[in-house]
């Protein structure tokens, strides 16, 4: 890849919140995770983040543009996020239309009730999916606590 076209997507084409999840994949089929593009030098790019593979967050890269084979952002990407990138807005795609609430509503066949809405949390709790799931486990897993130390003491009374 060229100096030219990395500079491209990572400070214009891909918004920097998504950088944590940008991927440089390497011509030796190596993946280097980032965090941030610390700067940009004549021959390489200087970011923090981790090999692919590893937990090891937090180390320096120092990688040649030449040595770059492709970029790619390590999530699902919707098409319409792709066209934002290059300027194109307007575009809505089937996934864009399903988490629409207005299409819910409008696609709801004559006669029939349309679903009730899903309540936004109560309190400014989070909102988004990944959140609420990792809240919910760490409830299981704290009542799972509490139910073994509260058995364990009674094992040995009997």
């Amino acid at each position: 890849m060229r100096k030219e076209d990395c500079l491209d997507l990572l400070t214009k084409r891909i918004p920097e919140d998504y950088h944590p999840q940008v991927n440089f994949c390497l011509r030796n089929g190596m993946v280097l995770s980032m965090d941030a593009v610390a700067r940009f030098e004549e021959n390489y790019v200087v970011f923090r983040g981790r090999e692919g593979g590893t937990s090891d967050d937090g180390r320096a890269f120092f990688v040649p543009y030449e040595e770059v084979t492709y970029i790619r952002i390590e999530r699902v990407v919707r098409m319409g996020e792709l066209k934002k990138m290059y300027g194109e807005s307007g575009y809505v795609d089937a996934e864009d239309r399903l988490s629409t609430p207005a299409a819910s509503t409008a696609e709801t066949p004559a006669g029939t009730k349309a679903p009730p809405a899903t309540p936004a949390p109560v309190g400014g709790g989070p909102s988004d999916p990944a959140t609420i799931a990792r809240q919910n486990l760490l409830k299981r897993i704290q009542q799972a606590r509490a139910n073994v130390a509260g058995t364990s003491g009674k094992l040995g009374g009997s």
